[in-house]
């Protein structure tokens, strides 16, 4: 087990490299000059020329990648060029944010899609099961902007129970457990709902599976209770693709944000990079994907090592 996370870390930084490296590229590929859509096209030459030599934006692209790449090794991921802020002071704030939203949408998603999978499964072909399927058609078919619309209408504008925005705020945070967790339930149940769908479907066809399998025959036939049988033996078994698609999107879920956070005024990861391409701020961009892309394979690698603490008969 710890030769195998051995490797998975060894490959962590030739993947971020291939990432940076991307990024890097599709950044300087797409049109639109930075330094002008900042300063304006009126501004004089010197300014330009300056600011671009501040930047490294006059060397060739090797070189700003070269030079890039020898600061983010320090943990120097760059200054913003329209905050003039840290990109890393930038990412201590906004992260947290992010991860708390995420971590919310994924646990509403994980109390819906177990239950909803499992009983599924063991009704198979009845009205219960197409009523279940039947949510995680309507979980895909609604875009999660429609549905966080849909929420605030009836639970914050007419029934007044939920505030609309709060997440992040210093107000929510020193106002006590409802006072900070309320403002998450609207967007989590919003921007989960598509990975409920997802991982609904995914646990009920892997139940259906287990449940046809000789040895589930045998704990019936050994008169084992049925929750026994459910709980220890099928679900248990069920659960190695169901974890690794949850880490999977858990770390999507964190690039995936944006409507989410717009709509909620959320001060997250997601509205950070929506706001960094559209005024093409390449240092927040960069700094921010990568942070991104070591959070997705961080959970992958999470995932890879909760296989065998579920089926110890795993080993790497």
């Amino acid at each position: 087990m710890w030769t195998y996370l051995g490797r998975r870390l060894i490959q962590v930084p030739l993947v971020l490299l291939v990432v940076s490296l991307m990024t890097f590229l599709i950044t300087r590929a797409t049109p639109g000059d930075p330094v002008q859509i900042m300063l304006g096209m009126q501004t004089s030459p010197a300014a330009v020329a300056a600011m671009r030599a501040e930047f490294n934006l006059d060397e060739p692209l090797p070189v700003q990648y070269g030079l890039w790449i020898a600061k983010v090794v320090t943990g120097d991921l760059g200054r913003s060029m329209r905050l003039n802020d840290r990109v890393t002071g930038l990412i201590g704030e906004r992260l947290p944010v992010s991860l708390q939203l995420a971590a919310a949408g994924m646990v509403f998603a994980l109390l819906v899609s177990i239950p909803l999978g499992v009983i599924a499964a063991l009704r198979r072909n009845t009205w219960i099961d197409y009523l279940c399927t039947g949510y995680t058609v309507l979980g895909f078919a609604v875009p999660n902007f429609g549905l966080a619309l849909i929420l605030i209408y009836v639970f914050s504008i007419k029934l007044d129970w939920l505030p609309i925005t709060g997440i992040g705020s210093a107000e929510a945070a020193a106002g006590g457990f409802w006072k900070h967790i309320s403002p998450f339930i609207i967007p989590a149940i919003a921007l989960g709902t598509l990975q409920t769908a997802m991982l609904t479907r995914l646990l009920r066809s892997s139940m259906i599976d287990v449940l046809s399998q000789d040895y589930m025959r045998t704990a019936r036939a050994k008169g084992l209770l049925p929750s026994t049988i459910v709980i220890v033996h099928a679900l248990k078994n069920a659960m190695i693709p169901f974890v690794t698609m949850a880490a999977v999107q858990f770390g999507y879920m964190i690039g995936v944000q944006v409507t989410i956070e717009y709509i909620f005024a959320v001060p997250g990861m997601g509205s950070a990079v929506l706001n960094a391409v559209i005024n093409r701020d390449f240092p927040v961009i960069q700094g921010f994907t990568l942070v991104i892309a070591m959070f997705f394979l961080a959970t992958n690698i999470v995932a890879d090592m909760l296989y065998s603490l579920i089926d110890p008969r795993i080993r790497y």
